[in-house]
């Protein structure tokens, strides 16, 4: 019963697993969505600085020091250079990465917020790709190895001896 169950689950890891590349080319569109959401208030604040003498680095810490009005928009803007920086380098070192990889990395280096967004419209498929074989077929393997393991042990103590020298039957 126990390998029967290993195998079921298995097969269950091997279609979640597979589904790791497609979830992630989705979370890298949503994740682009919103640094290009972004871009355009940066590069906003950018230009209304310089056009001061200011660098973006020089304006957030005079913001650093300001109060009232001015300490709410510093704040807004401030926030939002963060969540920039933050999510452009996220994205690069996605893009940059090599296809295989990118599941691993993203179960690495997630926001929260981006994996729930993608999870409400995520739609499993069936992977017609290389990498989502290759993930289908780890996920399959890791799952019937850990459960097999586990479904072993769990099975021991209930083991009868029927041979003769001692042995497990």
């Amino acid at each position: 019963m126990g390998k029967f169950l290993a195998m079921i689950l298995a097969i269950a890891g091997g279609l979640l697993g597979s589904q790791g590349p497609g979830f992630t080319l989705q979370y890298m569109q949503n994740l682009n969505g919103r640094v290009d959401e972004l871009r355009p208030m940066v590069e906003k604040f950018d230009a209304d600085v310089a056009a001061y003498g200011y660098s973006r680095d020089q304006a957030l810490k005079e913001c650093d020091s300001a109060s009232g009005l001015l300490d709410a928009l510093c704040s807004s803007y401030a926030d939002a250079i963060e969540r920039y920086e933050l999510l452009s380098a996220h994205l690069t070192s996605l893009q940059n990465a090599p296809e295989l990889k990118r599941p691993l990395i993203l179960a690495q280096t997630y926001q929260k917020d981006i994996v729930l967004s993608v999870a409400e419209e995520f739609k499993p498929a069936i992977p017609t790709t290389i990498d989502g074989a290759a993930y289908g077929g780890g996920g399959f393997v890791g799952s019937w190895l850990v459960f097999s393991l586990l479904f072993s042990i769990i099975g021991a103590p209930f083991k009868r001896r029927d041979e003769p020298d001692g042995r497990w039957a």
